[in-house]
């Protein structure tokens, strides 16, 4: 697995952008995939997931250790996991975070936006720069908000995907309709397979770090 350093070059306190680190090209993670990142004070890596591209790497999306500052080096490992896969041809696009961050979701927001598709966000905090042309709901309009939407892509725990989730929109879902990020510790990046982030599957236990952290939402319904 490809390894790197890179650096951080602005914290963010005031946008979903929470990081702008810079680093090689390659290092840069797709939607819904991660880096694995630490300091040399850290005792864990953090997952960074990707809120936007940036010409000398990337923002890396909330939430991020508050004792990292500006001008640390990263270690990089890297990147993980199966992203999103939004299709070019939806046209009503809903996205909804049960996080208090809506920033490992925006470079969906920005797809849907450049092909053309009516975008609904869902969040519980405000969040902010985001263009007029979105609409913002709260998490409670989820279930009006997956009549009408044609993809639906969430970020959740698994603690949501037991509770919170299926009070909002019973299952059954449909597959391919939507897909879920699962967020949870992922320290080892599926190269030791720890099992901390052991998932039960319709296909069994799978491992979130590797073979997610983005799920048909049909697949891992409770």
């Amino acid at each position: 697995m490809p390894t790197a350093t890179g650096k951080i070059d602005e914290i963010l306190t005031h946008t979903e952008r929470a990081a702008r680190i810079s680093c090689a090209p390659g290092m840069v993670p797709a939607p819904g995939q991660y880096l694995l990142a630490h300091t040399s004070a850290d005792l864990l890596p953090v997952p960074l997931f990707l809120a936007e591209s940036h010409p000398a790497g990337f923002y890396a999306a909330a939430p991020l250790p508050v004792a990292w500052q500006p001008g640390a080096t990263l270690h990089l490992r890297g990147p993980f996991g199966r992203g999103f896969s939004l299709p070019t041809r939806a046209a009503r696009v809903a996205l909804a975070t049960f996080t208090p961050s809506a920033g490992a979701l925006l470079p969906l927001l920005d797809f849907a936006l450049k092909h053309s598709a009516a975008v609904t966000l869902l969040s519980d905090h405000l969040p902010a720069q985001i263009p007029p042309r979105v609409e913002i709901l709260p998490l409670s309009a989820l279930p009006q908000a997956a009549l009408w939407a044609g993809y639906l892509a969430l970020h959740l725990t698994r603690a949501d995907l037991q509770t919170r989730l299926p009070a909002l929109l019973p299952p059954p879902y449909p597959a391919g309709f939507a897909q879920a990020l699962l967020q949870t510790e992922m320290p080892c990046g599926g190269m030791a397979e720890c099992g901390v982030c052991a998932l039960r599957t319709r296909r069994g236990v799978r491992l979130i770090c590797k073979d997610g952290p983005v799920f048909d939402l049909r697949e891992i319904q409770p």
